[in-house]
């Protein structure tokens, strides 16, 4: 089966940064019409300005999408920040704004697809996770690695959830890929950062797109509940 998504509806967070822009124009080129929204105003066909925290926003966007297409096929959730606090300096709200986007905003999200992929007995949700979520962070903060980590169990909930009904939950772990994002320490660091992993080199965005397209297509038919790293072999589990 090949990575044919014409006719099917996708929806895509966090597109104004590298992996989510990379990926609505993936998706787009693979037949798909795909609905993309940031809190950061961006250049692209159906393209919505708002904040996926405000849960107001997610179930407007949500119906407004519905009351469109006859489907939603597949949810990427791929908005998320990522503070570099020390953990002994975190503020109590910046705990909250990392957990209110990076998780709660996954999950409202993935909540009022969900209703909707039962509904129609069948659709994919996936979401982008963090080799810091599993093994904790050094130079990206406490509240980023819990965040991610809890977005693995959130999949593992919606999986179970929603494997009778066909639908399908799945999430990709990233290590450190070479985004502005992912590169924002000094070049020192990047170095050390090549010198452990087993492959010597950063992640390419098209290597975390790529399985996502996959986890997204019937190839994965079978897949649900996993989360499948990306990350050179610097964790291996």
């Amino acid at each position: 089966m090949e990575n044919d998504f014409s006719g099917q509806t996708v929806l895509v967070t966090g597109a104004a940064g590298a992996i989510g822009r990379r990926l609505a124009a993936r998706f787009m080129e693979l037949g798909a019409r795909v609905y993309q929204t940031d809190i950061q105003e961006v250049d692209a066909p159906d393209f919505t300005c708002g904040d996926l925290s405000d849960p107001e926003f997610v179930m407007q966007w949500v119906e407004t999408i519905s009351g469109e297409v006859n489907q939603i096929d597949v949810l990427v959730n791929v908005a998320g920040i990522c503070p570099r606090t020390a953990i002994t300096e975190i503020p109590a709200d910046e705990w909250d704004d990392v957990l209110r986007i990076n998780l709660r905003s996954a999950f409202m999200l993935s909540q009022a697809v969900l209703k909707r992929m039962i509904a129609q007995q069948s659709g994919t949700i996936i979401s982008i996770s963090s080799l810091a979520g599993k093994v904790g962070g050094i130079t990206v903060g406490a509240h980023y690695c819990a965040s991610k980590a809890a977005l693995v169990s959130m999949t593992k909930s919606l999986a179970r959830y929603g494997a009778l009904h066909n639908v399908r939950a799945n999430a990709v772990a990233p290590g450190i890929i070479d985004t502005e994002m992912g590169t924002a320490v000094s070049p020192e660091m990047i170095e050390q950062f090549k010198t452990s992993i087993p492959m010597g080199r950063l992640g390419t965005v098209d290597e975390v797109i790529e399985p996502i397209i996959f986890l997204a297509s019937q190839r994965a038919s079978y897949i649900t509940g996993a989360t499948l790293d990306i990350n050179g072999g610097i964790l291996m589990d």
